[in-house]
């Protein structure tokens, strides 16, 4: 009876050490997210988004050219990325032994945590200078491939682990050739978990902001640009010029605004792979 109460006694003291401990995970992000909420929505208008009477240095032109930039980076870095990673995927699932699977998804989780500033000073120097392509769409399109190319692969990996190693044998013993295994039996049931991983790599390429400010933008003087060799003006980098500008409250507020604007994005594509992801799981615990 003792040793009862004594063994309830430790699981109740570990359950509150945990959730004393989860309470600030939870807490502080969910207080700065409101926080900017309430900073950033009253700074929202038509005005604000179209720039209509408003002058100075970056806003004098909305933010519609921001919201593009940013949209434009994204998916250039996704339709860069996604292909790659699929293919490494499959050809690490298919032909690499199993040394060289253990070394690839080392390499790639090393890759993950490299600093994205580093990546941006690898474009500047090679892209920009060495190769002349100047501060460019293009060059930015490719940093954030770079960067998200490691989550990518590692999802795609993650999605045909998936597969059962029944399903590949019938394949197999049916004669299905590579091509087929790869496009009748493995693609069909892995990628909506390669979706989810692609709408994650889409909302961090949206939240990087010193890779671009390297390579790929410039604060104003540019509504969109006329070729992928033009510059862009995003909203990661404009949020981090006006707030810069913290003697000026209007500028400030509109800083906020932009702010608000980027994690309404941002909690689209998180949201939506989240919500692609339980869809799957009801989808496979169903009988």
């Amino acid at each position: 009876m003792i040793t009862t109460i004594v063994l309830r006694l430790k699981k109740k003291r570990t359950q509150i050490c945990v959730i004393l401990l989860s309470i600030p995970v939870l807490v502080l992000p969910t207080a700065c997210l409101i926080y900017i909420l309430w900073q950033g929505l009253p700074s929202l208008s038509w005005q604000v988004l179209s720039g209509e009477g408003l002058s100075g240095f970056g806003i004098e032109h909305g933010m519609f050219g921001q919201i593009l930039g940013s949209l434009s980076l994204m998916l250039g870095a996704s339709l860069l990325a996604a292909p790659t990673a699929v293919a490494l995927a499959l050809f690490t699932r298919l032909y690499a032994s199993s040394i060289l699977q253990r070394n690839t998804i080392t390499l790639l989780h090393l890759l993950q945590g490299i600093p994205p500033i580093v990546y941006g000073l690898f474009g500047l120097v090679v892209f920009v200078h060495l190769l002349h392509w100047g501060i460019s769409l293009l060059v930015g399109m490719i940093i954030l491939a770079i960067i998200i190319l490691p989550l990518l692969v590692l999802n795609c990996l993650h999605a045909l682990s998936g597969i059962t190693a029944e399903s590949t044998e019938a394949a197999r013993s049916l004669g299905l050739n590579d091509g087929q295994l790869i496009l009748r039996v493995w693609l069909p049931v892995a990628w909506p978990a390669m979706l989810t991983g692609l709408l994650l790599g889409m909302a961090r390429s949206l939240s990087e902001t010193a890779p671009i400010l390297f390579t790929a933008t410039v604060f104003s003087g540019v509504l969109w640009p006329d070729s992928l060799f033009e510059p862009v003006t995003t909203l990661q980098t404009h949020i981090f010029y006006l707030a810069q500008e913290g003697a000026n409250a209007a500028v400030v507020s509109i800083a906020w605004g932009a702010a608000t604007l980027l994690i309404a994005l941002v909690l689209c594509f998180g949201f939506s792979a989240l919500l692609l992801r339980r869809m799957e799981h009801a989808q496979r615990i169903q009988p």
